[in-house]
């Protein structure tokens, strides 16, 4: 009868305020498909939910020149087998999904081309929505006091938020990969918002 009772209340509970938070089940998902994430890993990943790729590009020629460098070296790379190619192709940003990270390989398998790749992540960054600073900084409060109360194992967790929270008193807030993560994963993609993805670099890769 007990355990009757509990089937029933336990979801019943669930619904009306147990759930974990979006930060936190965000926070979670990052460390169960990529383990070595950091601190510094889980900031960048909330920052570029809210700030897109950080910065305007006003000269699409030499972020071209740009991508197609980083293929040429992503290439070598994995013709080298220095690394495999990953598994997961894209990977929303944060806990709500604003952008998304879209790994080169989908250039490098032929499913998506460059020209197509790049001219979503220029729109992307020159016309997709963000918070202001002010708006960001008061999110990262929330996602920082998640980490200290709910995710104190990670890895050089008070390091590293003593850290960010240097850089972002200086005015310093997009962060690189943490080296843990960039020795795990090697990071090659690019942010494009959730719109434009869906619309057009989604059914690319599903086709």
């Amino acid at each position: 009868m007990r355990h009757y009772l509990f089937t029933l209340v336990f979801p019943l509970l669930l619904f009306l305020g147990c759930q974990p938070s979006s930060e936190k089940a965000a926070i979670a998902r990052q460390l169960q498909d990529y383990p070595e994430s950091r601190v510094q890993d889980i900031y960048k990943s909330f920052c570029q939910d809210n700030l897109g790729p950080g910065h305007l590009i006003p000269d699409p020629l030499s972020a071209k020149n740009y991508l197609l460098s980083e293929l040429d070296t992503f290439r070598e790379d994995l013709d080298s087998a220095r690394y495999d190619a990953p598994g997961i192709k894209y990977y929303p940003a944060g806990d709500k999904g604003n952008y998304v990270r879209v790994d080169l390989s989908i250039v490098l398998d032929g499913l998506v081309g460059e020209e197509a790749y790049l001219d979503a992540f220029v729109r992307s960054a020159n016309e997709g929505k963000r918070l202001t600073e002010e708006q960001w900084l008061a999110k990262w409060k929330k996602v920082e006091k998640i980490i200290r109360k709910d995710f104190p194992d990670i890895p050089d967790a008070t390091e590293d938020l003593e850290m960010i929270d240097s850089h972002v008193n200086e005015g310093k807030l997009i962060m690189h990969h943490s080296e843990a993560f960039g020795k795990a994963y090697h990071p090659h993609y690019r942010i494009i918002a959730r719109d434009i993805f869906e619309k057009e670099i989604k059914p690319l890769i599903n086709r």
